[in-house]
């Protein structure tokens, strides 16, 4: 049986050396008003440390990824632990029980699981580089897996891995590079074609490249590559209305990204960034003007104003809510902010951000069928494992 472990980010990973006796991990005041929609919470489960992903098949039955490397089947108002899964690999600071990168990510249902069974699971393998399978899982046991993905290079920074579905056949897939970037130094791995960090990448269901993905210069044939110069698009949405692709970004300090993710386009990173570094060093290379010439700019960015240049608001997660039960949240896009500890909603039309009251590192949230939404929430406490899934409703 693997150790659990806790998983964090960068800065609070480090955080962690200076820590008081507390071991609570508090939730720091709202930056943006906090509106007075109306709806109730049920907590479903807990025990978790960071449940990041979430494949639901029903109302009632969905499979939950914890980062720490297991994956459970809540069906009928039970937990089971699923076996079978591959070791994963995590990075973090020795003496320090955090891990800053990698473990077990995102999961997604192929759009025609009723009829085929294939479950996708997105990981960093214990060799350190990052992975895409799909399996079939039977009486709560993995088997069948099918490797369709595995990245050039060993992936030790890689943070987000999220997966959304075109269609039947086409997946998207992130693969993050949260490097700590300046202008003086810059880490170009994200607009390196031949790394596929800091990329959002396109696959057919069983692997394949599909034969209308992008043909960047100085290459002869599409690869998996769809869009490059990411840091790291921990929200990604496809609206099958509209045939959009949405990526909801961290920034380094401020400068988180809400993008437009096109086919082919180049998103800047670390040439451009409306943030700065961790310790206040200038990340742009370039003015926004410049940027504009080769890259697309976000079309909206969140900085919340401080003393010191401003703060992230680290978006985890993007949903656009539509036939929802709650009926204030219908229209409107859904993301968590891990900085701010709480449940955000944004107004595209109007650039309006509101808080919600919903503490807590928000991971991910998925709509169910029946209108109601799932959101997960790692723990707030490093002695326990007290992450929860959670049912949001009218």
């Amino acid at each position: 049986m693997m150790k659990k472990i806790l998983i964090l980010p960068p800065l609070l990973a480090i955080a962690l050396l200076f820590a008081c006796n507390s071991s609570i991990i508090k939730v720091p005041p709202s930056p943006y008003p906090i509106s007075k929609d109306k709806f109730s919470v049920d907590t479903l489960a807990t025990g978790f440390t960071i449940p990041y992903g979430i494949a639901v098949v029903s109302d009632s039955e969905f499979f939950v990824s914890d980062r720490v490397g297991y994956l459970s089947h809540w069906v009928n108002d039970s937990m089971h632990e699923v076996a079978g899964i591959p070791r994963v690999a995590s990075f973090g600071i020795p003496g320090v029980p955090a891990i800053m990168h990698g473990g077990l990510m995102d999961l997604s249902l192929h759009p025609d699981y009723a009829h085929n069974g294939w479950i996708y699971m997105a990981y960093l393998g214990i060799d350190g580089r990052a992975k895409l399978v799909r399996m079939k899982i039977a009486n709560n046991t993995a088997a069948q897996f099918d490797t369709l993905f595995v990245t050039r290079k060993e992936q030790y920074t890689g943070n987000g891995m999220r997966m959304v579905w075109e269609d039947e056949h086409h997946v998207f897939l992130n693969l993050g590079r949260s490097d700590l970037s300046t202008r003086e130094k810059p880490v170009m791995n994200a607009q390196d074609l031949q790394d596929d960090a800091g990329k959002i990448h396109r696959l057919m269901d069983d692997g394949s490249i599909p034969p209308d993905n992008p043909v960047f210069p100085g290459f002869t044939a599409p690869g998996t590559i769809w869009s490059y110069g990411h840091r790291d698009v921990q929200g990604l949405y496809y609206d099958t209305v509209t045939h959009t692709l949405f990526g909801a970004e961290h920034g380094p300090k401020g400068g988180d990204e809400f993008n437009i993710i096109a086919k082919g386009k180049n998103y800047g990173w670390p040439l451009f960034s409306y943030g700065i570094n961790y310790d206040g060093a200038i990340v742009a290379a370039m003015s926004a003007d410049s940027a504009a010439t080769f890259s697309v700019l976000p079309e909206h960015y969140w900085t919340v104003p401080t003393n010191d240049g401003g703060q992230a608001i680290a978006p985890a997660c993007l949903l656009y809510v539509r036939g929802s039960n709650i009926a204030d949240w219908n229209g409107y896009f859904l993301l968590g902010s891990l900085a701010y500890g709480r449940l955000m909603k944004y107004n595209r039309d109007t650039q309006e951000t509101v808080a919600l009251s919903i503490e807590g590192r928000v991971r991910t949230i998925q709509q169910l069928p029946g209108g109601d939404i799932i959101a997960l929430i790692e723990r707030n406490d490093i002695r326990k494992s007290n992450g929860m899934i959670v049912r949001i409703r009218r």
